[in-house]
């Protein structure tokens, strides 16, 4: 019996972790087993890179929703890896600008070719539904999210 599938709604949040946990620690295996010498996350700031160029911390934040601390982490272990580099923004010193380095457009194709098969692998997990059905789940939380929808609940049953 999974416990958490008992709960049904109110254990939702702990089994999207429980999966996000079990994606990225496969991952990591999977990255090691294929000699990879990059870690799992860093692959959205590679395409993101190669495909913008150069972006600012917080443009990079803001493309993939993740937290600009977390953005930040990434780039100092991609730079310490050689893959990018950064330099102070023009305009705003206290900007700095991220671009892809020669080792990581160099690399970048095995990488890609390495990704592909993953993209396969994964597409036997997930299926056409179920990213349809994230996408619904993306929306709604940015439409309102959680603490809105409490109060909205809460209101409703004072009146």
């Amino acid at each position: 019996m999974d416990y958490l599938e008992s709960l049904e709604l109110i254990g939702v949040t702990a089994r999207i972790k429980r999966i996000s946990d079990k994606l990225m620690h496969d991952a990591r295996r999977v990255y090691d087993h294929l000699d990879l010498p990059i870690e799992p996350n860093w692959h959205l700031v590679f395409l993101l890179l190669k495909e913008q160029k150069q972006l600012s911390v917080t443009e990079i934040s803001g493309a993939l929703k993740f937290s600009h601390p977390a953005i930040i982490n990434i780039i100092k272990k991609m730079k310490a890896s050689g893959y990018v580099t950064s330099i102070t923004d023009l305009k705003d010193s206290r900007k700095q600008i991220v671009q892809l380095t020669e080792k990581a457009h160099k690399e970048l194709p095995g990488l890609e070719a390495e990704w592909a098969k993953i993209k396969i692998a994964v597409g036997a997990i997930f299926d056409s539904e179920f990213l349809e059905q994230l996408v619904k789940v993306e929306k709604n939380m940015t439409d309102s999210d959680l603490l809105d929808r409490v109060i909205e609940v809460k209101t409703k049953r004072n009146e």
